[in-house]
């Protein structure tokens, strides 16, 4: 651990006493920090004492003052806190700044951190005797993700309705990235648009085309809005992904494509399409095992790159890693399904996230599924906005012909909207859907 001595530029005595005495003062100015501020954030332990018991009288919404604290405070002994505290509330003179001197205090938090961090991840190498590149990456990754959430916070205001209708419906470019739509129009009658934010599940058995839908629904927001989406593979590469864009755009089958494509097909490709490959800002991420965090970092690393990010699919739910391993599966995809909101949320861009179902529908007359058939949690439609099933009848009974090509999009859940059913063409061997 670092000597105290190296953290004597990352702390500021005046911004700690500052908010502790507004505090005392004016004990109403804790509606302006609290989603700021907590213990951790003090450097000097006397202050930490005092701002616990102030926490104390908050938590029990309790009035305080100089006295109440000192009153509680006086078990330690070793130390004049009257005095102190009286000297301190001399410092304050209004509350006004209090939330300039909590964003000192946070930040130096922040750099503290940040040095520690440094110096343990030096310290660990220097003394590994067996250095494990990976797990010293995913380390850093993890402590990386934890300072960006408490430097990214932000005060959960509310806001005056009239305010979020001008922001709503004056503010062009507002409108303009607040919502994607799918590219289908009997689905997006039903769902309308999918808004920044939203976590979007699409679900069904193998072979129902989950990834094909969720790739050309990635093609159109690509194409239509010209913002970068990324997809997180974990199943199929990225050549077979190429494959299945090909064959949609080209409306040619994936076998004909696989096995013309060859530097003499490409001399005589058609130059739309080309010019319609190339406008394309999709990225194809093919690592396994992807949790949150990785996912997060990448992510970022595109928004910063590009300034947006349009949509972002991961392939699938249930092939991602936990970033506490040690527990059960159902809880470990409870906490992906929680952080892929969490993260819509944070980034303001809608995730598509395909899952599996469970096995029991098959025993059922009715193969198309319903909520409860989502594979190893519940909780997985409690954080989804949009749940949407992908039946085809044809998979079940082939011989008839009046359900050939035609699948059916299930609106189960929509926590904005209706809920309903689309049905669209899907053209398997060129993993394209597309209206009536």
């Amino acid at each position: 651990m670092l000597k105290e001595k190296f953290l004597e530029n990352f702390y500021s005595v005046y911004s700690e006493q500052y908010i502790l005495a507004s505090l005392i003062l004016y004990n109403d100015s804790w509606n302006d920090i609290y989603y700021l501020l907590n213990i951790d954030n003090f450097f000097f332990k006397n202050h930490k004492i005092i701002f616990s018991v102030i926490l104390e009288f908050l938590n029990l919404n309790i009035g305080f003052d100089i006295y109440s604290i000192y009153n509680r405070i006086k078990i330690y002994s070793n130390f004049n806190f009257l005095d102190y505290l009286n000297y301190i509330i001399q410092k304050v003179p209004n509350p006004y700044n209090i939330i300039y001197y909590t964003r000192i205090t946070h930040n130096m938090f922040l750099l503290r951190k940040i040095l520690i961090f440094s110096n343990n991840i030096i310290n660990n190498i220097l003394k590994s005797k067996k250095l494990n590149i990976s797990e010293i990456l995913i380390n850093i990754e993890l402590e990386i993700f934890d300072i960006l959430k408490n430097y990214l916070k932000e005060k959960n205001d509310s806001y005056l309705l009239s305010n979020i209708f001008n922001k709503y419906f004056l503010n062009n470019n507002f409108l303009k990235n607040f919502y994607i739509s799918t590219g289908f129009k009997n689905l997006d009658n039903i769902i309308k648009k999918i808004n920044g934010g939203d976590l979007l599940i699409i679900a069904g058995r193998p072979s129902m085309g989950k990834t094909s839908f969720s790739l050309n629904i990635a093609k159109y927001v690509s194409s239509e809005y010209g913002l970068p989406v990324i997809i997180f593979s974990m199943e199929m590469s990225s050549n077979q992904i190429l494959i299945k864009i090909l064959s949609c755009i080209l409306n040619e089958d994936q076998d004909f494509i696989n096995k013309t494509l060859n530097p003499e097909f490409l001399n005589n490709f058609d130059k739309n399409y080309l010019k319609i490959i190339y406008s394309l800002k999709i990225f194809i991420d093919e690592t396994v095992n992807l949790n949150i965090i990785q996912i997060y970092t990448k992510c970022k690393f595109l928004i910063k790159e590009y300034g947006s990010l349009g949509l972002i699919v991961i392939d699938y739910l249930q092939l991602m890693s936990s970033t506490n391993p040690n527990q059960n599966r159902v809880l470990e995809i409870s906490e992906i399904s929680r952080s892929l909101k969490c993260l819509a949320k944070e980034l303001n861009v809608p995730i598509i996230a395909i899952s599996q179902l469970n096995r029991n529908l098959e025993s059922r007359n009715n193969k198309r599924p319903v909520i409860s058939d989502l594979r190893e949690s519940g909780s997985i439609e409690q954080d989804a906005d949009i749940v949407l099933f992908i039946y085809r009848d044809e998979i079940y009974d082939s011989e008839n012909l009046l359900n050939k090509n035609i699948a059916e999009i299930i609106v189960s859940k929509h926590r904005n909207g209706p809920i309903g059913t689309a049905n669209l063409y899907f053209f398997d061997n060129k993993s394209k859907f597309s209206d009536f």
